[in-house]
């Protein structure tokens, strides 16, 4: 403990005086932007910032006139500029030139001059010190030897502690600290930032204050900056996966599903097979072992066991058709070359066959419409199963295949070609505690990474911030411009190679209702709300849902969105609108080549999150006075596991229970039921509307089945957010979807009726396949990028939010290039100094998340996952429900970890 004397406490106050002082001068954002187009031309140098500097420094009265009168010229300006100027961008921060580098010597050169900057300048950005602190304030105690005491109170525990590693490394020189903080801070430009652009974008007045303009700033960064930042990070490229998809056992990461299986944007577009050239998508007659040649059509050049194979979807003829199908028309039609698909769900209907098998190529029509290219092989309809019953569809009411859709033209080149997974992800977050001022977060992952690395903070790439009150729409419309590029292909330097890059759309990641957003779908208010289908919102829960019949199918929502813009008055265009479910204008990613339905997935974190969520409250309602407090006692008693915070009572702090907490609740929320619980804890009138609702009179089978609801739930939510799915994995988390779904809403619970939450159950097996887990398309990581920008924003000045944002993350993201050993292509070599900064300041590396090279997934992220559980003591069970712990148990064991459930040992399943 520190003791500080009165004097000295007199000291600091007048220092603290300064501090804020120095603060109003130094961390003035649009003197920074005035400030930036001296600096950013080539012209620039040290000697002209410091000259700027002290100009400024002398005269702040003439500065704050100069910035008054720049202000309302801006507003005037404005006030003139039309609809053509409104995507014009220009870049207003960018990194010096290769000859505006300091031509300086040493580990850390050019970017710094030796190791105390380079600590120091990583501790201010890592803290974000220069705001709240005034960093002047501190460089003072240095430079003048004052005791190290007087920054106690400035700073917070852990920046304190780190500053006196800092002061304590054998390399630090007091006398090595940059004088002037102004001039330090402007050291970022040295290093290899991303070029910050900005355009004009439409504020609406619905959302912002009255004061608010109609033409705002929108700055972002270049998605080819990104992508050619993470190609010259040797860290991260030897990462990255570039290949054929994947047949396995256990389906774990991107390229195991069947979205990269299939698309030759991602996976293996062609192969020759006895010198005749193969595309997938592509017709052929083939051979099973011991079978007869077949018709089929190739999924996917996948790769098995270290060889490559085809994955074909079989075409059967009319004989193969069941029996009460086999029609005279079907035969007559048979005769004219019909053939009829294999429903791809069907048990049998995929197989992989060697290259070997692959007879010849044939010419096959699918007639989506009544078209016909004139082949005399045709496909009209579509075998399946319904309900356990043969049925057959319109081939229209089923998903194209990538090659119709995304078809890529292969490049002709000696140059190497990485194809990349683009994930874009786009969610709004408040921005202050108690005023409403939302940004909207626009961020990109690359799915050519593996899970693990893709869990990590770092490896989500800010494309920027949709300003408040601006669209989605407009902000995002340099990205698209960028990717019909990337889309045909890009040369870029990777590493000191010319090489092509194709980038494309693999999915996009939202919450339900930004999510229907960007799939051009009302939300789910709507009639017909789901992304995914055309339910109707009082039959979303219902089993007679055919799903296949009432899909979303890309091409069909293409007619459909042609019938509304073809619609002669603005009433007839909402009408076929509201009937459909679809907004009045395609979204606008429909520039690029994506399946806006198939390519959509539905969040498993929010909808777990939210199902969740509503059961607690409906089951902490239905408590009586007595029930609650001994839920409390049951609740206060219970054993958490150990990586685990102490959860709030949620008896009374539901409300404020974050999206995490409802999960961690969930899995032990049986546990803690079948603890204590008996009828006459409830509420005589629920627990009869209950009874009532599941035709249970016996009061202790009602409160069983009322527990058995939460085990369901928790079973379900244990499948999936599981890392990894087998085929038979599949089978059992379809099996827990449709449980659940008729458990709470068709025979427990009337709020469950129709919750666009459950009604998702349908989906998540196609969503689950295609990405090879419900993991590779949740968006729990995502979410957490969320709260590390929020928590920067009161440490900023927060005139400009947006720009403030941006500027710090790509100075931390420049950081995490240097530390990676990452190239920079103004230097010829590549920086060893940042290659072992970590080993210097283990503390301050260890914990930052630009640095950190293991994340625990339950501390850094904490959202939606489920694994590594230990508890500190045996939890108590109540024995009264049969098999309890061995159902529940049965579900943990799913997550790989047998120390998840109490006494699990006991009730493994033998394989």
């Amino acid at each position: 403990m520190y003791i500080i004397s009165s004097d000295a406490s007199i000291f600091l106050e007048d220092d603290i005086a300064t501090a804020k002082n120095d603060e109003i001068d130094i961390f003035d954002e649009d003197e920074e932007m005035i400030q930036v187009s001296d600096i950013e031309s080539e012209e620039a140098s040290e000697d002209d910032i410091d000259e700027f500097e002290t100009y400024h420094e002398n005269s702040e009265s003439e500065y704050e006139r100069m910035m008054s009168e720049i202000d309302e010229r801006d507003e005037e300006d404005r006030e003139e500029i039309g609809e053509e100027n409104l995507d014009e961008e220009i870049i207003i921060n960018k990194p010096f030139e290769g000859e505006q580098m300091p031509r300086t010597a040493g580990d850390f050169a050019p970017y710094f001059k030796n190791i105390t900057e380079a600590l120091m300048f990583c501790w201010v950005e890592k803290h974000h010190i220069c705001m709240y602190i005034g960093l002047c304030q501190i460089f003072r105690y240095f430079i003048n030897k004052f005791s190290i005491i007087r920054i106690i109170p400035l700073l917070a525990t852990q920046a304190y502690d780190e500053l006196v590693d800092i002061i304590h490394h054998p390399q630090f020189k007091c006398e090595d600290i940059v004088p002037n903080s102004r001039r330090f801070r402007k050291y970022r430009q040295r290093l290899p930032l991303l070029p910050i652009k900005s355009r004009k974008v439409n504020i609406t007045s619905k959302k912002t204050p009255s004061t608010s303009k109609n033409i705002g700033e929108s700055y972002y960064l270049s998605i080819t900056d990104i992508i050619r930042h993470i190609l010259n990070n040797p860290s991260l490229f030897n990462k990255l996966y570039f290949g054929s998809g994947q047949e396995v056992t256990e389906n774990k990461e991107l390229w195991y599903g069947n979205i990269w299986k299939e698309s030759a944007r991602f996976g293996q577009a062609s192969i020759t097979i006895t010198e005749d050239l193969y595309n997938s998508g592509d017709f052929v007659i083939y051979r099973e072992p011991g079978e007869a040649k077949k018709f089929g059509r190739i999924l996917a050049i996948v790769q098995k066991d270290d060889r490559r194979m085809i994955k074909i979807q079989r075409i059967i003829r009319y004989e193969e058709l069941p029996g009460n199908f086999q029609s005279n028309n079907r035969k007559e039609r048979s005769l004219h070359g019909e053939l009829w698909f294999l429903d791809r769900e069907m048990d049998d209907a995929i197989v992989c066959v060697e290259l070997q098998a692959i007879v010849r190529r044939v010419l096959i029509t699918i007639l989506y419409d009544t078209n016909n290219n004139g082949h005399s092989i045709k496909i009209r309809e579509i075998l399946y199963k319904h309900n356990g019953y043969w049925k057959l569809r319109h081939v229209k009411y089923s998903y194209q295949h990538p090659s119709e859709f995304a078809a890529l033209e292969e490049p002709i080149t000696n140059l190497p070609v990485y194809k990349l997974f683009i994930d874009l992800y786009y969610d709004d977050f408040g921005t202050f505690r108690n005023v409403y001022h939302s940004l909207g977060g626009v961020y990109v992952q690359i799915g050519n990474m593996p899970i693990n690395e893709r869990m990590r903070l770092k490896n989500h790439f800010v494309l920027g911030f949709v300003p408040f009150g601006g669209s989605f729409d407009e902000f995002i419309k340099p990205f698209i411009t960028e990717m019909k590029i990337l889309e045909k292909g890009k040369i870029m330097n990777v590493q000191g190679n010319e090489c092509v890059v194709i980038a494309s759309l693999g999915d996009i990641t939202a919450d339900l209702p930004q999510g229907n957003d960007l799939a051009g779908v009302k939300r789910h208010s709507a009639n017909r709300g789901c992304r995914t289908c055309n339910a109707a919102k009082d039959s979303l829960t219902s089993d007679s849902l055919n799903l296949e019949l009432i899909s979303r199918y890309h091409h069909q929502t293409d007619k459909q969105f042609n019938e509304i813009s073809e619609a002669q008055t603005i009433s007839e265009c909402k009408a076929i609108a509201a009937e459909y479910g679809l907004r009045l204008q395609p979204p606008i990613l429909d520039q690029l080549k994506w399946e806006r339905h198939l390519q959509s997935p539905q969040d498993v974190y929010h909808l777990t999150a939210g199902k969740v969520l509503r059961f607690l409250k409906i089951t902490i309602e239905a408590l009586s006075p007595e029930g609650k407090m001994e839920f409390i006692t049951a609740w206060r008693s219970f054993e958490y596991p150990k990586v685990w915070h102490k959860l709030l009572n949620p008896i009374s702090h539901i409300d404020s229970f974050m999206m995490s907490d409802c999960l961690q609740l969930a899995m032990m929320f049986p546990f803690i039921l079948n603890r204590f619980l008996k009828n006459s804890h409830f509420k005589r009138p629920e627990f009869a509307l209950f009874q009532h609702r599941t035709g249970v009179n016996r009061d202790d089978w009602a409160v069983k089945l009322w527990v058995k609801c939460w085990i369901s739930v928790a079973k379900t939510m244990a499948l999936t957010f599981k890392d990894s799915f087998t085929k038979d994995d599949y089978d059992k988390l379809r099996n827990c979807l449709d449980i659940e779904r008729k458990l709470l809403s068709q025979q427990a619970f009337k709020d469950f009726e129709n919750l666009p939450n459950l009604h998702a159950n349908f989906h998540l097996i196609l969503h689950a396949k295609n990405y090879a887990t419900l993991l590779n398309t949740g968006v729990g990581t995502k979410e957490m990028v969320h709260r590390i920008f929020k928590s920067i924003v009161p440490k900023i000045n927060l005139k400009n939010v947006n720009l403030d944002l941006l500027k710090h993350y790509n100075t931390l993201f420049a950081l995490r290039h240097l530390l990676d050993s990452g190239i920079d292509l103004r230097v010829p070599t590549a920086n060893s100094g940042f290659m072992n900064l970590p080993k210097h300041l283990h503390r301050m590396m260890s914990d930052w998340f630009v640095a950190k090279d293991n994340v625990d997934i339950i501390d850094d992220v904490n959202e939606g996952h489920i694994h590594n559980i230990s508890f500190k003591k045996r939890v108590l069970q109540n024995t009264e429900i049969p098999n309890f712990q061995a159902e529940l148990a049965s579900a943990y064991e799913d997550l790989g970890d047998y120390s998840a459930a109490p006494n699990i040992t006991a009730y493994r399943r033998v394989p």
